[in-house]
């Protein structure tokens, strides 16, 4: 089978609205983006805890399959606010008459892909008005998006949200931001004019906290306040008074509680022992993978005293080796010489070449046998 990615799979996180004493829902689309059948199963690290419906199945060529993720009700929030909770969406090429066979596609050791989705928790305010009463939407200002300002909630660390006010009339629109919480939040910029049919981002920065709010639910409220400005007025100009008859849309504050950056990319392996129902219920809680792996406790210390123990005895087994192999190496070199000198015996006259084997013979006994009459001497 070829190993072009299957199944297109959104969203790449599972993004549940947590609220206590409160079942919760999410959904996965699958898309097949090739001309084959394909059967897929989803496998989940905590099965007790979510209901997927339908949990195995076929997607047919060229088409879409949406299934159903179930949170119960939950008691209590998760410590730190964190879900280390982990899905797998397994998938592999099917025959179009495979239907109640499915999963056993999957147990027979066929080339399967896998994709890993991370789970998160939102929690979501209530959801305001955007127009209060007396102001119908023929006199609205400014569009604001979104409603809901979602801060990634982290302890301890500054974070940042944005909105984004657009003019919808012809004229130049004033504002001005009010917030709840002014000890908490500061908005840059929290007065200003929008020019007609443009826009206006706004930056919201709400200081580093140490501790989660009860019921893991925001409070906190913010208030956009538009009128009407002249055409050559500036942000200068702008005054607190200006806003008592103004037009209102009410913002308010939601808590994001991601983990860690997921891998959702699809990879391709054979049907393995990593991802099975027994080792996923039994996996350890404090494990940031998905796939459980092998603890590797070793002594570093051990690995690096047994190393230097290898190296001295290949040394001492090159030493012996190389002077039992002295003479004979001193034999060879000596044969060679001799013979190099008859070959060019030839060449030279009589006298040179006595000349030249005396030298000879006189540099190789001195070699050979002076060095080790002097280590004779040193040693004593």
């Amino acid at each position: 089978m070829s190993t072009e990615e299957l199944l297109d799979i959104e969203p790449p996180v599972l993004s549940f609205p947590f609220e206590l004493h409160k079942q919760a829902y999410c959904s996965i689309r699958l898309y097949n983006k090739t001309q084959k059948f394909v059967a897929f199963k989803v496998k989940t690290t905590s099965p007790t805890k979510y209901s997927v419906k339908p949990n195995f199945g076929i997607v047919s060529p060229r088409s879409t399959l949406d299934i159903t993720v179930t949170m119960p009700s939950q008691k209590e929030a998760p410590p730190s606010m964190q879900c280390e909770d982990k899905f797998l969406i397994q998938s592999a090429v099917a025959s179009s008459g495979a239907t109640t066979d499915v999963r056993r596609l999957f147990e027979r050791g066929h080339l399967i892909q896998n994709c890993k989705l991370e789970v998160v928790y939102i929690f979501p305010p209530q959801v305001p008005s955007s127009v209060p009463d007396g102001l119908t939407r023929a006199r609205k200002l400014l569009d604001v998006k979104p409603l809901v300002l979602q801060f990634p909630f982290e302890l301890n660390k500054e974070l940042s949200c944005s909105f984004q006010l657009s003019n919808v009339t012809e004229n130049s629109v004033a504002f001005k931001v009010k917030t709840t919480a002014l000890e908490k939040y500061y908005v840059i910029p929290n007065m200003g004019i929008v020019l007609p049919r443009s826009t206006c981002d706004i930056t919201v920065k709400m200081k580093a906290q140490n501790k989660v709010p009860p019921d893991v639910k925001c409070n906190d409220k913010f208030l956009i306040q538009s009128i009407v400005a002249n055409t050559a007025a500036t942000p200068k100009d702008i005054t607190t008074d200006m806003f008592n008859k103004a037009e209102e849309c009410k913002l308010t504050v939601g808590y994001v509680f991601r983990p860690h950056p997921p891998s959702t990319k699809s990879v391709t392996s054979k049907e393995g022992s990593s991802w099975n129902t027994s080792t996923m219920e039994k996996r350890n809680s404090n494990d940031s993978e998905v796939v459980p792996g092998h603890d590797r406790n070793g002594s570093n210390g051990g690995d690096v005293i047994l190393g230097w123990i290898i190296i001295g005895l290949l040394g001492m087994i090159i030493w012996y080796i190389m002077k039992m192999a002295m003479p004979l190496i001193g034999s060879l070199i000596f044969f060679t010489t001799m013979l190099v000198i008859k070959m060019v015996n030839k060449m030279v006259s009589d006298s040179v070449e006595d000349w030249v084997v005396k030298a000879l013979c006189y540099v190789f006994f001195h070699l050979l046998f002076g060095r080790r009459k002097d280590n004779v001497h040193g040693s004593q």
